[in-house]
């Protein structure tokens, strides 16, 4: 087979890059008052990122490998604009090998284990058995267990797995009942959500939670998911109630039918043991002093020692989110150590907005954001300069900025889970956008003033 590296598709991601490349060279070569040759050459690099992220010529781990390279070349080197000594460009490279990428790692590694033994089947039609027969029942159930495994799994794979079971019930409705859109819409809109309850839930909690380790400002495991489960419970409780209210249900019950998977073997019951050990040391790290990161090495040892895990599950870890997360920590770092993010900030009013008036713009901000680009992105952009603001208290700001990011519900390509649910063809973009919209519209208030009033 003949392989042609000049292809139109190809052609184009050059065209982009270079794009992005030529933008970001014009702000290097702009004359901007109080900002410093450092400052200008990492507006360049955030430039030549911002276009790489939003475009996404290529997968968003490649933008991060630009951003390194660009640092290293124009920044790190040893008397360059930010006086680095020879192994000074190691500060760019440290957040790749963060405490924070490998509480991900051991996140993804548990969720691998989980998929593999079909815990997660198991999860889930443990919680949906529970919920009775009403509609509304149903579709609280389907929510809240689509949240719940979002919180440990990814948010594609829950939405993935929870799609497959809904498909045979919302099949078995007449084609004209609106309640299937409702089952439909509520899985990706619950998986959203329930992404933002733990810091290995999606990928702008970690980067939040990376940007403030850098400031000195720990956050540990049991403290993200106290200032933010709340926030995912009320979410929850608002989508399901506008959901039932824009697609009343006609019927009286629903019929849930579960393939038989037998009684639990002996490997998956020490999976499920071992997934309760390591949650709990990441919940109690506070009393017992050993480090979340650390407890994420945990099941690494175990199950791929024992070999419960092989090889090729090791090769199917979600490594680019990680390289997306480092990428984005390594940005921030040129960005406060070059000035820049204290120049933006300094651009902005925002001392006459107040703190409210603040955490609601950059919440907003992150949701229209989100909407357009993935929320990886938008935390990688966002973060630097949110946490720089004076007006506000950084771990508050990371927050809600991190949390914002996954409140996007408008349109399919908003977040995969929307993608995934539109994929199945049982509604239209208007539907996702009109019940997705007013989530989103209340989602931002929620957020914004629940943090505010209570942290």
């Amino acid at each position: 087979m003949k392989f042609e590296i000049v292809t139109p598709r190809n052609t184009r991601r050059i065209l982009v890059f270079a794009i992005a490349l030529l933008a970001g060279f014009i702000m290097t070569r702009l004359q901007l008052e109080g900002l410093t040759d450092a400052g200008r050459l990492t507006l360049g690099i955030f430039t030549t990122a911002a276009v790489l992220w939003i475009l996404e010529p290529f997968p968003l781990y490649v933008t991060s490998f630009v951003i390194v390279i660009l640092e290293v070349v124009l920044l790190g080197r040893p008397g360059g604009p930010l006086g680095l000594s020879s192994t000074g460009y190691s500060i760019f490279l440290h957040p790749f090998f963060d405490s924070v990428i490998v509480l991900l790692l051991g996140g993804f590694v548990m969720a691998t284990a989980l998929k593999r033994y079909g815990l997660d089947q198991r999860i889930s039609r443990a919680i949906l058995s529970r919920t009775g027969t009403g509609p509304r029942r149903v579709l609280l159930g389907m929510m809240v267990t689509s949240a719940f495994l979002s919180m440990w799994l990814s948010n594609t794979a829950t939405t993935a797995l929870m799609i497959a079971v809904a498909i045979p019930i919302v099949s078995a409705m007449e084609p004209g009942e609106p309640f299937r859109k409702a089952i439909i819409l509520g899985i990706p809109f619950a998986s959203n959500i329930g992404g933002m309850g733990t810091p290995i839930g999606t990928p702008p909690n970690a980067i939040a939670i990376g940007i403030l380790a850098q400031m000195g400002l720990r956050l540990s495991f049991i403290e993200w998911m106290f200032r933010s489960v709340p926030i995912v419970i009320v979410l929850l409780i608002v989508s399901w109630l506008i959901l039932c209210r824009m697609f009343p249900p006609r019927i009286e019950h629903i019929d849930l039918h579960f393939k038989d998977q037998g009684a639990m073997g002996r490997k998956p019951k020490f999976i499920l043991v071992v997934f309760a050990c390591v949650v709990a040391l990441w919940l109690t790290s506070g009393w017992h002093g050993i480090p979340s990161a650390i407890v994420s090495l945990m099941p690494l040892v175990v199950l791929f020692g024992l070999r419960l895990l092989r090889d090729d599950d090791l090769q199917d870890l979600g490594w680019g989110i990680l390289f997306v997360v480092g990428g984005g920590m390594s940005l921030g770092i040129a960005m406060r150590e070059s000035g820049l993010t204290e120049w933006i900030v300094g651009l902005l009013p925002f001392q006459s907005m107040g703190t409210l008036g603040v955490l609601i713009v950059f919440a907003v901000v992150a949701a229209v954001m989100t909407s357009f680009i993935s929320n990886s992105a938008t935390a990688n952009l966002l973060l630097p300069i949110v946490v720089g603001v004076s007006a506000l208290e950084p771990t508050t700001a990371a927050v809600a900025v991190a949390i914002a990011a996954s409140a996007a519900m408008v349109l399919p390509v908003s977040t995969p889970p929307n993608a995934i649910a539109y994929g199945s063809g049982l509604f239209k973009v208007r539907d996702m956008a009109l019940a997705g919209g007013m989530i989103t519209v209340v989602s931002m208030p929620v957020i914004a003033m629940f943090i505010y009033l209570f942290f």
